[in-house]
């Protein structure tokens, strides 16, 4: 019997994470049709960036076997649970808010997670991220995306 030995956890779990998210991708998109690179089906970028997902996190995740890395060290479940909240609240919020708002709301509330957050940058990037956001999806893109709630 073969012992492995993991010298990079780190990388191991990013490996398996990526993998995992491809291979969700990819039975997500099973029942589409593929076509071929001249006749793209709605499967097509869907399956193909989802197995180039899958390469990454074997690549990664070998080496975690193959390489030296630091332990993983201890989880910020609070911080994460902050940032996945602020993601709901973007998606729950957009409509009555509108982008401008919204964005600017989910950078100062995921800001809360950071152990360290100074919040005048939190606030300068939180007004940049929205001018941004209004610049590329509604300017740029021309989204039929509300600005403001009014």
């Amino acid at each position: 019997m073969v012992k492995i030995r993991i010298r990079n956890p780190q990388s191991l779990l990013l490996g398996m994470f990526l993998a995992g998210v491809g291979i969700v991708g990819i039975a997500a998109g099973w029942n589409l049709s593929m076509g071929d690179a001249a006749e793209m089906g709605p499967g097509y970028m869907p399956k193909i960036l989802s197995s180039i997902l899958i390469g990454f996190g074997a690549v990664i995740g070998a080496s975690g076997v193959t390489t030296e890395g630091q332990p993983l060290g201890r989880w910020a479940w609070g911080s994460a649970a902050v940032v996945i909240g602020a993601m709901v609240l973007f998606g729950v919020a957009i409509e009555y808010l509108g982008l401008a708002l919204t964005s600017a709301m989910v950078v100062v509330v995921a800001s809360v997670a950071a152990p360290d957050r100074r919040w005048p940058e939190a606030f300068s990037f939180a007004v940049a991220l929205a001018l941004a956001c209004v610049i590329v999806f509604r300017v740029a893109l021309g989204l039929p995306i509300r600005v403001w709630p009014f």
